[in-house]
């Protein structure tokens, strides 16, 4: 093995070993709103100390977004079908993608919970176009352990 070789391998380990096992990470479908309907999301959390970072895979937005590469997202307790009260905000969700150049974005957001206790209550993540949007669901999701 030649050193580029060697140090790549040791590089790729070391970030590996750095992040959350699989059995920490909540993935979670996300159901489309009937405002974008035609639209697929998943999101994936994963622990950040006392807090979730939440990656979103968003398949689509409605085209008529003024600012397309800004979504919010918040939990809310309960569930998709009963949502309760808000339970966490989170800082708006910043594209990493260019929306005209990606065939899906990427956004994320941090959570100012630990993803133990959300994963053990009923909560939902709800997806919502930025303010300059009229604040409206795109994607909701149920949050379950395993």
């Amino acid at each position: 093995m030649n050193r580029a070789s060697w140090l790549a391998l040791v590089v790729a380990v070391g970030a590996v070993s750095g992040c959350a096992s699989r059995s920490e990470i909540v993935d979670v479908p996300l159901q489309a709103t009937a405002l974008n309907a035609t639209h697929i999301a998943r999101a994936t959390l994963s622990p950040v100390g006392d807090q979730t970072s939440i990656k979103l895979t968003v398949g689509g937005v409605p085209h008529d977004m003024a600012v397309s590469n800004r979504l919010d997202t918040t939990i809310v307790a309960g569930s998709c079908q009963h949502p309760g009260k808000l339970a966490y905000t989170t800082p708006q969700a910043n594209s990493v993608d260019y929306p005209s150049l990606a065939p899906r974005t990427q956004y994320w957001a941090q959570a100012p919970v630990a993803l133990s206790q959300l994963a053990k209550g009923d909560h939902a993540l709800v997806v919502r176009t930025s303010p300059a949007d009229g604040s409206q669901p795109l994607f909701c999701g149920d949050i379950k352990e395993g």
